[in-house]
Protein backbone atom coordinates (compact mmCIF):
# COMPACT_ATOMS: atom_id res chain seq x y z
CA UNK A 1 0.00 0.00 0.00
CA UNK A 2 1.34 3.38 -0.65
CA UNK A 3 1.55 5.36 2.20
CA UNK A 4 2.30 8.57 0.31
CA UNK A 5 1.61 9.68 -3.48
CA UNK A 6 2.80 13.10 -4.80
CA UNK A 7 0.87 13.79 -8.43
CA UNK A 8 1.77 15.85 -10.95
CA UNK A 9 3.78 18.11 -8.62
CA UNK A 10 4.18 21.63 -10.48
CA UNK A 11 6.51 24.47 -9.23
CA UNK A 12 7.72 27.82 -11.15
CA UNK A 13 10.22 30.57 -10.02
CA UNK A 14 10.34 32.99 -12.17
CA UNK A 15 12.44 32.06 -15.38
CA UNK A 16 12.48 28.43 -14.06
CA UNK A 17 10.61 25.03 -13.99
CA UNK A 18 11.83 23.74 -10.66
CA UNK A 19 9.28 20.73 -10.86
CA UNK A 20 6.78 19.98 -13.60
CA UNK A 21 4.08 17.28 -13.72
CA UNK A 22 6.60 15.07 -11.04
CA UNK A 23 4.94 12.51 -9.45
CA UNK A 24 6.33 10.32 -6.19
CA UNK A 25 5.01 7.33 -4.88
CA UNK A 26 6.05 5.33 -1.63
CA UNK A 27 4.93 2.46 0.05
CA UNK A 28 4.68 1.46 3.78
CA UNK A 29 8.16 0.14 4.96
CA UNK A 30 10.06 1.38 2.39
CA UNK A 31 13.42 2.80 1.15
CA UNK A 32 12.79 4.96 -1.45
CA UNK A 33 15.68 6.46 -3.34
CA UNK A 34 15.36 9.86 -5.00
CA UNK A 35 18.38 10.85 -7.47
CA UNK A 36 18.94 13.69 -9.81
CA UNK A 37 21.75 16.61 -10.40
CA UNK A 38 21.92 19.88 -8.40
CA UNK A 39 19.00 21.76 -9.86
CA UNK A 40 16.82 18.78 -10.93
CA UNK A 41 14.17 19.70 -8.55
CA UNK A 42 14.85 17.02 -5.47
CA UNK A 43 14.68 19.77 -2.71
CA UNK A 44 11.90 21.71 -4.24
CA UNK A 45 9.60 18.57 -4.45
CA UNK A 46 10.52 17.74 -0.94
CA UNK A 47 10.58 21.08 0.07
CA UNK A 48 6.71 20.77 -1.20
CA UNK A 49 6.25 17.81 0.43
CA UNK A 50 7.39 18.87 3.92
CA UNK A 51 5.31 21.91 3.60
CA UNK A 52 7.92 24.52 3.04
CA UNK A 53 6.56 25.48 -0.27
CA UNK A 54 3.31 25.47 -2.20
CA UNK A 55 3.28 23.76 -5.65
CA UNK A 56 1.34 25.51 -8.34
CA UNK A 57 -0.16 22.35 -9.51
CA UNK A 58 -0.95 18.55 -8.21
CA UNK A 59 -1.81 17.11 -5.11
CA UNK A 60 -0.47 15.53 -2.37
CA UNK A 61 -2.18 11.94 -1.14
CA UNK A 62 -1.66 10.55 2.65
CA UNK A 63 -2.67 6.92 3.10
CA UNK A 64 -5.19 7.33 0.53
CA UNK A 65 -6.24 10.62 1.06
CA UNK A 66 -6.35 14.18 -0.34
CA UNK A 67 -4.37 16.44 2.39
CA UNK A 68 -3.36 19.68 2.40
CA UNK A 69 0.44 20.64 3.61
CA UNK A 70 0.99 24.26 3.80
CA UNK A 71 3.53 24.30 6.57
CA UNK A 72 6.24 22.43 8.55
CA UNK A 73 3.20 21.82 11.16
CA UNK A 74 1.10 20.12 9.06
CA UNK A 75 3.89 17.78 7.48
CA UNK A 76 4.97 17.08 11.33
CA UNK A 77 0.94 16.58 12.14
CA UNK A 78 0.64 13.83 9.53
CA UNK A 79 3.81 11.78 10.59
CA UNK A 80 6.52 13.20 8.28
CA UNK A 81 9.89 14.11 9.45
CA UNK A 82 12.50 16.05 7.70
CA UNK A 83 15.98 15.66 8.11
CA UNK A 84 18.12 18.55 5.81
CA UNK A 85 20.92 18.39 4.81
CA UNK A 86 22.08 21.20 6.85
CA UNK A 87 20.90 20.12 10.33
CA UNK A 88 18.54 23.03 11.99
CA UNK A 89 19.75 22.24 15.22
CA UNK A 90 20.50 24.73 18.19
CA UNK A 91 24.31 24.78 18.59
CA UNK A 92 24.38 25.80 22.25
CA UNK A 93 21.62 23.40 23.58
CA UNK A 94 21.30 20.06 24.57
CA UNK A 95 20.94 16.69 23.09
CA UNK A 96 17.78 16.40 24.91
CA UNK A 97 16.48 19.94 24.52
CA UNK A 98 16.88 19.94 20.79
CA UNK A 99 14.75 17.08 20.20
CA UNK A 100 12.02 18.44 22.49
CA UNK A 101 12.18 21.91 21.46
CA UNK A 102 9.10 23.48 20.57
CA UNK A 103 6.64 21.03 21.30
CA UNK A 104 3.81 21.81 24.24
CA UNK A 105 4.60 18.37 26.20
CA UNK A 106 3.20 17.35 29.60
CA UNK A 107 3.96 20.33 32.15
CA UNK A 108 3.80 22.79 29.94
CA UNK A 109 5.76 25.56 30.06
CA UNK A 110 7.96 23.75 32.77
CA UNK A 111 10.82 21.22 31.67
CA UNK A 112 9.94 18.49 32.91
CA UNK A 113 13.55 16.56 32.12
CA UNK A 114 13.77 13.30 33.73
CA UNK A 115 10.56 12.12 32.08
CA UNK A 116 11.16 13.95 28.65
CA UNK A 117 15.08 11.69 29.09
CA UNK A 118 13.08 8.53 29.38
CA UNK A 119 10.86 9.10 27.06
CA UNK A 120 13.84 9.77 24.60
CA UNK A 121 16.20 7.00 25.87
CA UNK A 122 13.58 4.54 25.23
CA UNK A 123 13.42 5.64 21.36
CA UNK A 124 17.47 5.55 21.37
CA UNK A 125 17.38 2.10 22.53
CA UNK A 126 14.76 0.89 20.01
CA UNK A 127 16.54 1.75 17.68
CA UNK A 128 20.13 1.04 18.37
CA UNK A 129 21.34 5.09 18.82
CA UNK A 130 24.22 6.12 21.09
CA UNK A 131 24.05 9.77 22.07
CA UNK A 132 24.47 11.06 24.87
CA UNK A 133 21.46 13.75 25.87
CA UNK A 134 23.38 15.81 27.99
CA UNK A 135 26.17 17.10 25.28
CA UNK A 136 25.80 20.60 23.92
CA UNK A 137 25.60 20.38 20.08
CA UNK A 138 28.11 21.59 19.41
CA UNK A 139 30.75 19.02 21.16
CA UNK A 140 29.07 16.75 18.81
CA UNK A 141 30.37 15.20 15.70
CA UNK A 142 28.53 16.00 12.32
CA UNK A 143 27.72 12.38 12.23
CA UNK A 144 26.32 12.35 15.61
CA UNK A 145 24.11 15.71 14.94
CA UNK A 146 22.40 13.65 11.87
CA UNK A 147 21.43 11.49 14.88
CA UNK A 148 19.93 13.65 16.88
CA UNK A 149 17.71 15.05 14.08
CA UNK A 150 16.83 11.40 13.23
CA UNK A 151 15.63 10.77 16.75
CA UNK A 152 13.46 14.36 17.11
CA UNK A 153 11.89 13.64 13.80
CA UNK A 154 11.23 9.57 15.63
CA UNK A 155 10.20 12.15 18.83
CA UNK A 156 7.40 13.40 16.86
CA UNK A 157 5.81 10.24 15.84
CA UNK A 158 7.22 10.53 12.08
CA UNK A 159 5.69 7.21 10.37
CA UNK A 160 7.72 9.04 7.00
CA UNK A 161 11.19 9.73 6.77
CA UNK A 162 13.02 12.11 3.97
CA UNK A 163 17.10 11.94 4.97
CA UNK A 164 19.30 13.84 2.63
CA UNK A 165 22.83 12.64 1.96
CA UNK A 166 22.82 10.57 5.11
CA UNK A 167 26.11 8.64 4.36
CA UNK A 168 28.07 11.51 3.88
CA UNK A 169 29.52 11.91 7.03
CA UNK A 170 30.67 8.15 7.83
CA UNK A 171 33.10 5.53 7.93
CA UNK A 172 32.54 2.37 5.66
CA UNK A 173 32.06 0.87 8.64
CA UNK A 174 29.58 3.71 10.59
CA UNK A 175 27.75 3.40 6.92
CA UNK A 176 27.31 -0.19 7.58
CA UNK A 177 25.97 0.24 11.09
CA UNK A 178 24.00 3.18 9.79
CA UNK A 179 22.44 1.23 7.19
CA UNK A 180 21.45 -1.33 9.88
CA UNK A 181 19.57 1.27 11.60
CA UNK A 182 17.67 2.42 8.31
CA UNK A 183 16.72 -1.77 7.96
CA UNK A 184 15.44 -1.59 11.16
CA UNK A 185 13.34 1.46 10.81
CA UNK A 186 12.01 -0.38 8.00
CA UNK A 187 11.29 -3.49 9.86
CA UNK A 188 9.21 -1.37 12.38
CA UNK A 189 7.10 -0.38 9.73
CA UNK A 190 8.75 3.24 8.98
CA UNK A 191 9.17 4.60 5.15
CA UNK A 192 12.28 6.82 4.09
CA UNK A 193 13.16 9.08 1.28
CA UNK A 194 16.75 8.74 0.97
CA UNK A 195 18.32 11.44 -1.35
CA UNK A 196 22.54 10.60 -2.12
CA UNK A 197 24.08 11.14 -4.85
CA UNK A 198 26.35 7.93 -3.63
CA UNK A 199 24.86 5.06 -6.31
CA UNK A 200 26.50 2.11 -4.85
CA UNK A 201 24.55 3.59 -1.41
CA UNK A 202 21.34 3.45 -3.37
CA UNK A 203 22.07 0.03 -4.83
CA UNK A 204 23.20 -1.58 -1.27
CA UNK A 205 20.04 -0.16 0.32
CA UNK A 206 16.55 0.51 -1.60
CA UNK A 207 14.19 -0.98 -2.38
CA UNK A 208 13.12 1.55 -5.20
CA UNK A 209 14.39 4.67 -7.33
CA UNK A 210 13.08 8.00 -8.54
CA UNK A 211 15.49 9.97 -10.71
CA UNK A 212 14.93 13.73 -11.83
CA UNK A 213 16.05 15.49 -14.73
CA UNK A 214 15.88 19.48 -15.34
CA UNK A 215 12.34 19.26 -13.15
CA UNK A 216 10.93 15.72 -14.25
CA UNK A 217 10.41 12.37 -13.55
CA UNK A 218 12.87 10.35 -15.73
CA UNK A 219 12.54 7.40 -14.17
CA UNK A 220 10.99 5.34 -11.61
CA UNK A 221 11.47 1.67 -10.88
CA UNK A 222 13.10 -1.04 -8.80
CA UNK A 223 16.73 -0.58 -7.33
CA UNK A 224 17.28 -4.55 -8.09
CA UNK A 225 16.02 -4.28 -11.52
CA UNK A 226 19.01 -1.37 -13.04
CA UNK A 227 22.53 -0.44 -13.00
CA UNK A 228 24.77 1.85 -10.94
CA UNK A 229 25.47 3.24 -14.49
CA UNK A 230 21.54 3.18 -15.91
CA UNK A 231 21.08 5.91 -13.58
CA UNK A 232 23.94 7.83 -13.61
CA UNK A 233 22.84 7.82 -17.56
CA UNK A 234 19.64 9.06 -16.48
CA UNK A 235 20.09 11.87 -14.07
CA UNK A 236 22.81 13.71 -16.77
CA UNK A 237 21.21 12.51 -19.95
CA UNK A 238 24.33 10.73 -21.01
CA UNK A 239 26.72 8.50 -20.09
CA UNK A 240 29.22 9.39 -17.42
CA UNK A 241 32.69 8.26 -16.57
CA UNK A 242 34.57 8.73 -13.72
CA UNK A 243 38.10 8.91 -14.75
CA UNK A 244 40.94 6.66 -12.74
CA UNK A 245 43.03 9.37 -11.84
CA UNK A 246 46.96 8.70 -12.54
CA UNK A 247 49.25 8.34 -9.33
CA UNK A 248 52.15 10.47 -8.75
CA UNK A 249 55.49 9.28 -6.76
CA UNK A 250 56.53 13.10 -5.55
CA UNK A 251 58.58 11.70 -2.67
CA UNK A 252 61.45 13.51 -4.53
CA UNK A 253 59.81 16.34 -6.14
CA UNK A 254 59.75 19.85 -3.89
CA UNK A 255 58.21 20.28 -0.94
CA UNK A 256 54.91 22.85 -1.02
CA UNK A 257 53.74 22.58 2.53
CA UNK A 258 55.81 21.05 5.62
CA UNK A 259 53.76 20.65 9.12
CA UNK A 260 56.25 20.10 11.96
CA UNK A 261 54.69 18.82 15.09
CA UNK A 262 51.70 21.15 14.91
CA UNK A 263 49.41 21.23 18.28
CA UNK A 264 46.20 23.26 18.70
CA UNK A 265 45.01 24.09 22.51
CA UNK A 266 41.79 25.55 23.39
CA UNK A 267 41.61 26.81 27.13
CA UNK A 268 39.29 24.79 29.20
CA UNK A 269 39.28 21.96 26.80
CA UNK A 270 41.32 18.90 25.53
CA UNK A 271 44.46 19.06 22.90
CA UNK A 272 42.46 19.44 19.37
CA UNK A 273 45.43 18.69 17.55
CA UNK A 274 48.34 16.71 18.81
CA UNK A 275 51.63 16.85 17.17
CA UNK A 276 51.30 16.42 13.72
CA UNK A 277 53.52 16.08 11.23
CA UNK A 278 53.33 15.67 7.31
CA UNK A 279 54.78 17.62 3.91
CA UNK A 280 52.50 17.94 0.54
CA UNK A 281 54.77 17.79 -2.30
CA UNK A 282 54.20 19.42 -6.20
CA UNK A 283 52.74 17.30 -8.24
CA UNK A 284 51.03 15.23 -5.30
CA UNK A 285 47.54 15.32 -3.82
CA UNK A 286 47.62 14.51 -0.02
CA UNK A 287 44.37 13.22 1.36
CA UNK A 288 43.07 13.65 4.74
CA UNK A 289 41.19 10.99 5.70
CA UNK A 290 38.86 10.90 9.14
CA UNK A 291 35.45 10.65 10.56
CA UNK A 292 34.05 14.23 10.59
CA UNK A 293 35.23 15.58 13.61
CA UNK A 294 38.19 14.47 14.51
CA UNK A 295 40.56 17.66 14.21
CA UNK A 296 40.72 17.84 10.02
CA UNK A 297 38.31 21.22 10.05
CA UNK A 298 40.92 22.90 13.19
CA UNK A 299 43.47 21.30 10.82
CA UNK A 300 42.63 23.11 7.81
CA UNK A 301 41.79 26.24 9.22
CA UNK A 302 45.48 26.53 10.98
CA UNK A 303 46.76 26.16 7.44
CA UNK A 304 43.85 28.90 6.16
CA UNK A 305 45.11 31.40 9.28
CA UNK A 306 41.98 31.11 10.82
CA UNK A 307 43.37 29.55 13.91
CA UNK A 308 47.06 29.98 15.13
CA UNK A 309 48.80 27.01 16.53
CA UNK A 310 49.75 25.89 19.84
CA UNK A 311 53.00 24.36 18.81
CA UNK A 312 54.80 23.71 15.95
CA UNK A 313 55.93 25.29 12.31
CA UNK A 314 54.55 25.28 9.52
CA UNK A 315 56.34 26.32 5.70
CA UNK A 316 54.98 27.01 2.55
CA UNK A 317 58.17 26.86 0.14
CA UNK A 318 60.31 27.27 2.55
CA UNK A 319 59.68 30.08 4.40
CA UNK A 320 57.11 30.27 7.67
CA UNK A 321 54.01 31.41 6.97
CA UNK A 322 53.18 31.00 10.61
CA UNK A 323 52.84 34.52 11.60
CA UNK A 324 51.18 35.74 8.25
CA UNK A 325 47.90 36.75 7.81
CA UNK A 326 44.72 34.69 5.91
CA UNK A 327 45.28 37.08 3.22
CA UNK A 328 49.30 36.84 3.28
CA UNK A 329 49.07 33.36 2.76
CA UNK A 330 46.27 33.95 -0.11
CA UNK A 331 48.49 36.50 -1.61
CA UNK A 332 51.49 33.67 -1.62
CA UNK A 333 49.63 30.58 -3.37
CA UNK A 334 47.57 29.56 -0.69
CA UNK A 335 43.77 28.77 -1.92
CA UNK A 336 41.19 28.01 1.04
CA UNK A 337 38.19 25.85 0.04
CA UNK A 338 36.09 25.40 3.59
CA UNK A 339 34.23 22.15 4.00
CA UNK A 340 30.90 24.78 4.74
CA UNK A 341 30.25 26.81 1.84
CA UNK A 342 27.58 28.61 3.06
CA UNK A 343 28.61 29.88 5.68
CA UNK A 344 32.57 30.34 5.59
CA UNK A 345 33.07 30.67 1.73
CA UNK A 346 29.93 32.70 0.53
CA UNK A 347 28.16 35.60 1.27
CA UNK A 348 24.52 34.01 0.28
CA UNK A 349 22.40 36.92 -0.25
CA UNK A 350 25.51 38.87 -2.00
CA UNK A 351 25.72 39.27 -5.72
CA UNK A 352 27.56 36.40 -7.42
CA UNK A 353 30.21 39.40 -8.98
CA UNK A 354 30.90 40.75 -5.63
CA UNK A 355 31.21 36.58 -3.99
CA UNK A 356 33.93 36.09 -6.82
CA UNK A 357 36.25 38.95 -6.06
CA UNK A 358 35.71 38.30 -2.13
CA UNK A 359 39.59 37.75 -2.55
CA UNK A 360 41.10 40.67 -4.86
CA UNK A 361 38.65 43.45 -4.79
CA UNK A 362 41.56 45.78 -3.51
CA UNK A 363 43.59 45.16 -6.16
CA UNK A 364 43.62 47.05 -9.73
CA UNK A 365 42.06 46.67 -12.10
CA UNK A 366 38.72 45.94 -9.70
CA UNK A 367 39.63 49.18 -7.65
CA UNK A 368 40.19 52.44 -8.86
CA UNK A 369 40.84 55.25 -6.58
CA UNK A 370 38.98 53.99 -3.86
CA UNK A 371 36.30 53.12 -5.49
CA UNK A 372 35.01 49.60 -6.83
CA UNK A 373 35.77 49.31 -10.89
CA UNK A 374 32.11 47.29 -11.58
CA UNK A 375 32.51 47.28 -15.29
CA UNK A 376 36.14 45.45 -14.49
CA UNK A 377 34.67 43.22 -11.97
CA UNK A 378 31.59 42.26 -14.50
CA UNK A 379 34.35 41.55 -17.30
CA UNK A 380 36.04 39.10 -14.94
CA UNK A 381 33.42 37.91 -13.27
CA UNK A 382 31.85 36.61 -16.65
CA UNK A 383 34.88 35.15 -17.60
CA UNK A 384 35.41 32.98 -14.40
CA UNK A 385 31.36 32.04 -14.89
CA UNK A 386 32.02 30.70 -18.68
CA UNK A 387 35.81 29.04 -18.11
CA UNK A 388 33.86 27.01 -14.92
CA UNK A 389 30.58 26.57 -16.64
CA UNK A 390 28.99 28.35 -13.85
CA UNK A 391 24.95 28.76 -14.81
CA UNK A 392 23.45 31.89 -13.74
CA UNK A 393 20.80 34.42 -15.26
CA UNK A 394 23.38 37.06 -15.18
CA UNK A 395 26.82 38.29 -12.50
CA UNK A 396 23.97 40.21 -10.24
CA UNK A 397 22.31 37.23 -9.31
CA UNK A 398 22.09 36.10 -5.64
CA UNK A 399 24.46 33.51 -4.64
CA UNK A 400 21.65 31.95 -2.64
CA UNK A 401 19.57 31.62 -5.59
CA UNK A 402 22.25 29.10 -7.63
CA UNK A 403 22.58 25.34 -7.28
CA UNK A 404 24.90 23.82 -5.04
CA UNK A 405 26.92 22.80 -7.69
CA UNK A 406 27.09 26.22 -9.38
CA UNK A 407 27.72 27.63 -5.52
CA UNK A 408 30.86 25.29 -5.59
CA UNK A 409 31.85 26.02 -8.56
CA UNK A 410 32.03 29.97 -7.85
CA UNK A 411 34.18 29.13 -4.83
CA UNK A 412 36.51 27.06 -7.09
CA UNK A 413 36.66 30.09 -10.08
CA UNK A 414 37.56 32.57 -7.01
CA UNK A 415 40.07 30.07 -5.54
CA UNK A 416 41.92 28.41 -8.40
CA UNK A 417 42.02 31.79 -10.39
CA UNK A 418 44.63 32.98 -8.83
CA UNK A 419 46.96 30.67 -9.91
CA UNK A 420 47.05 28.91 -6.52
CA UNK A 421 50.19 26.73 -5.45
CA UNK A 422 48.89 24.83 -2.29
CA UNK A 423 45.19 24.23 -2.39
CA UNK A 424 43.77 23.17 0.97
CA UNK A 425 40.03 21.92 -0.54
CA UNK A 426 37.61 20.47 2.31
CA UNK A 427 35.25 18.07 1.46
CA UNK A 428 35.07 19.69 -2.04
CA UNK A 429 32.22 17.11 -3.59
CA UNK A 430 29.74 16.98 -0.85
CA UNK A 431 26.30 17.16 -1.60
CA UNK A 432 26.95 17.69 -5.55
CA UNK A 433 25.72 15.03 -8.31
CA UNK A 434 28.13 13.35 -10.32
CA UNK A 435 28.40 15.77 -12.99
CA UNK A 436 29.40 19.01 -10.93
CA UNK A 437 31.55 15.70 -8.75
CA UNK A 438 33.28 15.03 -11.80
CA UNK A 439 33.97 18.86 -12.68
CA UNK A 440 35.19 19.65 -9.23
CA UNK A 441 37.52 16.53 -8.88
CA UNK A 442 39.04 17.57 -12.83
CA UNK A 443 39.66 21.18 -11.80
CA UNK A 444 41.95 19.99 -8.53
CA UNK A 445 43.19 16.99 -10.43
CA UNK A 446 44.40 19.97 -12.77
CA UNK A 447 46.16 21.91 -10.93
CA UNK A 448 48.15 19.10 -9.12
CA UNK A 449 49.27 18.67 -13.12
CA UNK A 450 50.40 21.91 -13.10
CA UNK A 451 53.36 21.71 -10.66
CA UNK A 452 50.81 22.67 -7.39
CA UNK A 453 50.12 20.69 -3.76
CA UNK A 454 46.61 19.79 -3.05
CA UNK A 455 45.47 18.92 0.60
CA UNK A 456 42.26 17.49 0.29
CA UNK A 457 40.15 17.10 3.57
CA UNK A 458 37.37 14.41 2.65
CA UNK A 459 35.01 11.52 4.74
CA UNK A 460 34.50 9.81 1.11
CA UNK A 461 36.58 7.58 1.42
CA UNK A 462 36.08 6.80 -2.30
CA UNK A 463 36.92 9.89 -2.98
CA UNK A 464 40.36 10.42 -0.86
CA UNK A 465 41.04 6.66 -3.05
CA UNK A 466 40.29 8.20 -6.16
CA UNK A 467 42.42 11.27 -6.00
CA UNK A 468 45.21 10.54 -3.28
CA UNK A 469 48.76 9.73 -4.17
CA UNK A 470 49.37 9.16 -0.29
CA UNK A 471 46.69 9.41 2.69
CA UNK A 472 46.91 10.47 5.84
CA UNK A 473 44.41 9.16 8.74
CA UNK A 474 43.69 11.68 11.76
CA UNK A 475 42.06 10.17 14.79
CA UNK A 476 40.92 12.73 17.47
CA UNK A 477 43.37 15.37 16.06
CA UNK A 478 46.14 12.88 15.98
CA UNK A 479 48.14 10.91 12.74
CA UNK A 480 47.30 7.74 12.73
CA UNK A 481 50.13 6.91 9.72
CA UNK A 482 50.87 8.37 6.36
CA UNK A 483 50.28 5.37 3.69
CA UNK A 484 50.79 5.53 -0.11
CA UNK A 485 47.94 4.57 -2.05
CA UNK A 486 48.58 1.50 -3.59
CA UNK A 487 46.28 -0.83 -5.57
CA UNK A 488 46.75 -3.02 -2.34
CA UNK A 489 45.80 -0.73 0.01
CA UNK A 490 43.12 -1.90 2.01
CA UNK A 491 39.91 -0.17 2.39
CA UNK A 492 39.67 -2.27 5.73
CA UNK A 493 43.30 -0.77 6.89
CA UNK A 494 41.96 2.79 6.15
CA UNK A 495 38.52 2.27 8.20
CA UNK A 496 40.09 0.53 11.08
CA UNK A 497 42.90 3.47 11.21
CA UNK A 498 40.04 6.15 10.93
CA UNK A 499 38.81 4.05 13.95
CA UNK A 500 41.64 4.81 16.37
CA UNK A 501 43.91 2.00 15.58
CA UNK A 502 47.88 3.00 15.00
CA UNK A 503 49.08 1.99 11.19
CA UNK A 504 51.32 -1.02 12.52
CA UNK A 505 47.73 -2.37 14.45
CA UNK A 506 45.68 -1.63 11.61
CA UNK A 507 48.09 -3.58 9.27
Amino acid sequence: MDLLQMRNITKTFPGVHANEDVSLSVREGEIHALLGENGAGKTTLMNILYGLYLADKGNILWKGKPVQISCPEDAIRLGIGMVHQHFMLVKTMTVLKNIVLGLREEGYPLFKKKDAQLRVQKLISQYGFQLDLDKQISELSVGNQQRVEIIKALYRKAKLLILDEPTAVLTPQETVEFFHILRTLRQHGHSIILISHNLSDIMSISDRVTVLRDGKTVFCGNTADTTERELSRYMVGREVIFESYKRNVSAHNKAVLNMEGISLDEAGEKRLLDDISFCVHQNEVLGIAGVDGNGQSELAEVIAGIRRQSAGTMKLFGEDLSRWSIRERAERGLAYIPADRHRDALIMDAELLYNLHLKDYYKTPFARGGLLNIPAMTASCSEAAERFGIKTPSMAEKVRLLSGGNQQKAILARELNRHAKLIVACQPTRGLDIGATVYVRDRLMECRDRGGGVLLFSTDLNEILSMSDRIVVLYRGRVMGIVSNTPDLSVDTLGMMMGGRELTEAM
